[in-house]
């Protein structure tokens, strides 16, 4: 039984850009993994989040997934909840956004990896 993971994810990402990933990427993530990133940009800003890759356990997207959150964790819509393919792209009506990946025990992948920049509230976003 390990209490403890041996890696680390998650967190609060507060620059105007950036990039997030699941632990180990481009290695295979790890089994019972939940990762939850608070992206917090400028006031008058909005997050907008691109993933470049992502490959999980296929499906429906039960077992192993990505969230993405209008807001904070929870509390806010959710914007999409996705498990494969690429380039999907999500922005947030605030500044804040929030991403949640969950891995269950049976099978592990590459997992994703997404950039997430800052762009000014009032672009239009037609």
């Amino acid at each position: 039984f390990f209490s403890a993971a041996n890696y680390s994810c998650g967190g609060l990402l507060s620059y105007i850009s950036g990039t997030l990933q699941s632990p180990f990427y481009p290695g295979n993530y790890p089994d019972n993994a939940d990762c939850v990133w608070e992206i917090q940009v400028t006031s008058n800003f909005r997050v907008t989040l691109t993933f470049r890759d992502i490959q999980m356990q296929g499906g429906r997207c039960l077992s192993d997934y990505v969230e993405i959150y209008d807001g904070p964790l929870r509390t806010s819509p959710l914007l999409g909840k996705i498990c494969s393919g690429s380039l999907h792209t999500y922005t947030s009506s605030s500044n804040l956004m929030t991403v949640h990946f969950h891995s269950n025990s049976r099978y592990t992948y590459r997992g994703f990896q997404a950039d997430y920049y800052s762009v000014p509230a009032d672009q239009s976003t037609s």
